[in-house]
């Protein structure tokens, strides 16, 4: 491929719809953010990406530069060969076995490849990012719950019904906490921001002389134990612990080069990274972590767009990934 040869990168989150051009070098040339209604539906989500696909087009244009393929980033299960996102809903009505590809393909006459957003941020630290140059990665960004990513031997491991990879569903604490999902004790009931944001709501209430708020961020929350606010920092402590631990099961299973930490609790500071590895390395076997390094990412929040556009780059030219 041309050095300068060009994707869109699409990713769609929650409540907001992030898309780039992006070179295959992973340089970013151009991006936008636009925020969703909170109600959505699939017409609706389908008639903002075309926008937004058709306005970034022009933009860059206006440089010289054509993309040649659109890679989308999208939660749930993905049939990555058919470009069709497979569910669950994620509360989009209509939003189950939506042939996502060929919907986005018929309105912009461009190729398209769609794949699960952990997978594309997996992908995008491995080829650009904390991973480069490692064969063996585990992936896992910390967020509203948790995802993840494998790569074994340099390739993307995608499990039966391309649904592996799914490290924020394995159990560590069977007793205790049904999920959501259904799943009894998952390290995303225990770790994950939503964790973090109840298990500080549930201290505070018991300590604080102040009445604590009914909904705080997770952010906030990191805040308030840089300033050594009591509860914060028992919350973010025992979440470090947790965090910890579930990366302990993912050393001892995969032995893995490099654990790279993602999504927004990643940003938090040194000091969280630090009390992870701790707690990893306390809990795995020697041989099993004698070599792994744990790091955070480094593509932030641009990691699915980047990891979206190489990845329609690279199926494109033909290319496995």
């Amino acid at each position: 491929m041309l050095k300068n040869t060009a994707a869109i990168g699409t990713d769609i989150g929650k409540s907001t719809l992030k898309i780039a051009v992006v070179n295959i070098g992973g340089g970013v040339l151009a991006n936008k953010s636009y925020v969703l209604n909170r109600n959505q539906s699939k017409d609706y989500l389908i008639s903002k990406i075309v926008e937004a696909i058709s306005k970034i087009r022009v933009e860059v244009a206006s440089k010289g530069i054509n993309p040649i393929c659109i890679g989308i980033s999208a939660k749930g299960f993905i049939d990555h060969q058919a470009g069709i996102v497979l569910g669950p809903d994620q509360g989009i009505k209509g939003w189950r076995n939506v042939p996502i590809a060929k919907m986005i393909n018929r309105e912009t006459g461009l190729p398209v490849f769609v794949g699960n957003d952990a997978n594309l941020m997996t992908i995008a630290e491995h080829r650009f990012g904390a991973a480069k140059n490692f064969n063996n990665v585990v992936f896992v960004a910390l967020r509203t719950g948790i995802g993840g990513g494998i790569i074994i031997n340099g390739k993307l491991y995608r499990g039966v019904n391309n649904a592996g990879g799914e490290v924020g569903q394995m159990i560590i604490n069977f007793s205790n906490g049904l999920s959501d999902k259904g799943i009894r004790g998952s390290f995303e009931h225990f770790a994950s921001a939503t964790a973090l944001m109840r298990r500080y709501l549930e201290i505070a209430k018991k300590t604080d002389t102040r009445k604590p708020t009914k909904s705080i961020s997770c952010k906030k929350i990191f805040e308030l134990s840089y300033k050594k606010n009591k509860a914060a920092v028992t919350a973010v402590d025992e979440n470090a612990e947790m965090v910890g631990v579930g990366l302990a099961n993912l050393i001892a299973i995969f032995a893995p080069e490099i654990i790279v930490i993602g999504g927004g609790m990643s940003e938090a500071r040194d000091s969280y990274i630090k009390m992870i590895k701790k707690s990893a390395f306390a809990n795995s076997l020697e041989n099993c972590r004698a070599e792994v390094k744990i790091e955070r990412a480094h593509l932030g929040s641009e990691a699915a767009l980047i990891g979206a556009a190489y990845y329609a780059l690279s199926r494109l030219a033909g290319k496995g990934i």
